[in-house]
């Protein structure tokens, strides 16, 4: 930790001001589930947020400004003024605005961002639209830039630290108190081609760090894809070594970040695969394709908790947990999937308080069982609140389980 992250971490510590994040995700396209499973604006839980970012819009690839990707909602439908609303039912939350996206790719970013004249078009139309709407700040989800598999190009690596640096410095200039954050991947891989890691995190005021989908069915072998530490078997399969949270985060630290700065990712839901045989369930088994898709989600090897805790208590399931990597998972015959749990939340609460990092966030709200079908709604969602809770106070509690003898490694 460099001498700045340090004064930061005192200062922070000294004050008790620095309450831990827990910034929740709603996605605009999980209204359109049949009949009671939509979930909707009014559907989300204020008072167990201190954030809650509007999932997406764009940037248009002509006019290099903020897009409306759903015009139909986010004004006909007034998503984002009633989104908006959410302040006056819970004057503690903030309200952030995310761009970007998987399906958004990062060509549009790329181009926005190769030139300043196009730069200060995205800015003034952020600034424009925050003003608008008294959303709290922006979440730039560019994924990835300098990565030419996701649109980017070479000059992406220098041309997203200019954004954010003069985002940050017209953000000051307005005075409002606006956050700029960043999404950025634990997968080390991308770090080179894309990020001035030091330099990113100096600039923007947050750097959301994405502590999943490491894995998936499309690596044809079964794993946990949140993984907190390096497993044996990753060792010998492809290049998995560093992929995982514990790496990834320290890979931030280790190159400048405040730790303050960092808040850690966690999925409400879990990636499922197809097991190619039947007996051979253990993590690293071959699998044949992604499992079945979910009702309400739709799409293969990818189940929201809401989707799939029920099967956890049937007899047809059979639950393990990952003792390294500290995440569950379950399987059948035919079926395999990891996913998190209360257990697997708690390890990253304690892992989170360890390193002093400055939050949580989870992605998404319409995942986690929201209608209440597995017992209390929200289950996930509340555990992580209790995180968000228990920074309030000076004292912490650590939570305890079979796998607490292991935290050193990752402390």
């Amino acid at each position: 930790m460099n001498c700045v992250a340090k004064i930061l971490v005192v200062l922070c510590v000294a004050a008790w001001g620095c309450h831990g994040r827990f910034v929740c995700h709603y996605t605009t396209w999980s209204r359109f589930r049949p009949d009671e499973a939509a979930f909707q604006i009014d559907d989300i839980p204020g008072k167990l947020c201190s954030h809650v970012v509007y999932n997406f819009l764009g940037v248009n690839e002509s006019t290099h400004q903020l897009d409306l990707l759903q015009p139909d909602y986010d004004i006909d439908e007034r998503g984002l003024e009633r989104f908006a609303a959410l302040k006056e039912k819970y004057p503690q939350l903030k309200l952030l605005v995310a761009v970007g996206g998987w399906g958004h790719g990062g060509a549009k970013f790329s181009e926005m961002a190769k030139f300043r004249e196009r730069r200060n078009q995205f800015i003034g139309s952020v600034v424009k639209f925050l003003h608008h709407y008294r959303f709290d700040g922006i979440e730039l989800v560019w994924l990835y830039p300098g990565n030419f598999d996701r649109g980017g190009a070479v000059e992406d690596k220098d041309t997203f630290l200019y954004l954010v640096t003069e985002m940050a410095k017209i953000f000051r200039q307005e005075k409002k108190q606006w956050e700029v954050i960043v999404q950025v991947p634990l997968d080390v891989s991308r770090m080179a081609a894309g990020y001035h890691q030091e330099e990113l995190c100096r600039e923007a005021d947050f750097v959301h760090m994405i502590g999943y989908d490491m894995r998936g069915w499309w690596n044809n072998f079964a794993d946990v894809h949140s993984p907190l530490a390096a497993r044996p078997h990753d060792l010998t399969v492809q290049s998995f070594e560093k992929v995982n949270v514990g790496d990834g985060v320290e890979d931030w630290l280790g190159n400048g970040c405040a730790p303050q700065k960092l808040v850690l990712g966690v999925a409400l839901f879990g990636r499922s695969y197809l097991l190619d045989d039947p007996l051979d369930n253990t993590i690293g088994a071959v699998t044949i394709g992604a499992g079945d898709p979910g009702p309400y989600t739709n799409e293969p090897g990818y189940l929201g908790y809401c989707e799939f805790c029920q099967n956890l208590t049937s007899d047809e399931w059979t639950k393990k947990w990952d003792d390294v990597g500290r995440c569950p998972y379950a399987y059948t015959e035919t079926t395999w999937i990891g996913y998190e749990d209360q257990r697997s939340l708690e390890e990253k609460i304690n892992y989170v308080k360890r390193n002093n990092l400055g939050g949580l966030y989870a992605f998404s709200l319409d995942m986690d069982d929201y209608r209440g079908e597995c017992g209390e709604p929200f289950p996930l969602t509340r555990i992580l609140s209790q995180y968000h809770d228990e920074t309030k106070v000076k004292d912490w509690h650590i939570f305890t389980s079979t796998t607490e003898n292991n935290q050193s490694n990752l402390s």
